[in-house]
């Protein structure tokens, strides 16, 4: 554990950190080849996650999410590389939140700054025809991030950052694609790792994702403390979209567009 630490500490450290549209860093090989290999030897895939427990964000159900209260999350997390990557994230915390701390005082209103931020990781895979528009993620968030351990990059499923085309003064959960432009494209390796600064104004989507193959991550988050936290599955499917937090609006302009959001 104390080897992977290092590792990817070092990598973080490196690593540029863009700030425009909004602040975040990419990281190619997040850990070495042998820790990467035994964590894809040890994550279940699409099919063989099933239950009541299974956590689907949209209708389309081409992405499975397990959450630490489900079966399925607590049988993987008995593997010793599946727990190493929990806790890797847990100590990575001052690290991350360090990398980004201007910003998060610009950004962040005065008595929200970090304090006692609440760590949570899930694990995904998605499958063939995945795809998500622009959008921006929880409130609560300070700090989202994905690792994936397995994708095949040359089949679609990338990353898209986006930026506004004007400036705004509220921002929109679900913008619409008129507002917005394409700043950059990731295409999504085994080992890639991006981690986002919350913004407002931090709209992301990935492109259809076309392979046969399963794409896995982990999502992890540096949370501020709220009394319905995102690591339980109901309060994930009802979303969290109020902005105390940062000293920028958000508001869902279109009811419609957050429909389709949900549909994809």
């Amino acid at each position: 554990m104390k080897n992977m630490f290092e590792y990817a500490k070092k990598k973080i450290i490196r690593t540029k950190i863009y700030n425009k549209p909004y602040p975040y860093i990419f990281i190619k090989n997040l850990i070495k080849k042998d820790d990467l290999q035994e964590l894809n030897a040890c994550l279940p895939g699409f099919n063989s996650i099933s239950g009541k427990d299974v956590l689907y964000q949209s209708k389309s159900k081409t992405k499975k999410t397990i959450l630490p209260s489900s079966v399925n999350f607590k049988n993987s997390f008995k593997n010793d590389k599946f727990r190493e990557i929990d806790l890797l994230f847990k100590k990575l915390k001052p690290v991350i939140i360090k990398k980004f701390d201007k910003k998060i005082k610009l950004f962040v209103k005065k008595k929200f700054l970090p304090k006692s931020l609440k760590y949570h990781l899930s694990y995904s895979v998605m499958k063939k025809d995945y795809k998500k528009s622009p959008h921006l993620d929880r409130r609560d968030h300070l700090i989202h991030m994905i690792f994936y351990p397995s994708s095949e990059a040359s089949k679609g499923g990338e990353i898209i950052i986006h930026k506004l085309r004007d400036k705004k003064s509220l921002f929109d959960v679900f913008p619409s694609s008129k507002s917005l432009k394409i700043q950059k494209k990731y295409k999504v390796f085994d080992n890639s790792f991006i981690a986002i600064l919350n913004v407002p104004w931090a709209y992301h989507s990935v492109s259809t994702y076309k392979s046969k193959m399963d794409r896995k991550y982990f999502y992890m988050v540096y949370d501020f403390p709220i009394k319905k936290s995102g690591s339980i599955v109901k309060n994930r499917k009802a979303g969290f979209n109020q902005n105390q937090f940062w000293k920028q609006e958000v508001n869902i302009e279109s009811l419609k567009r957050k429909k389709i959001f949900l549909n994809e």
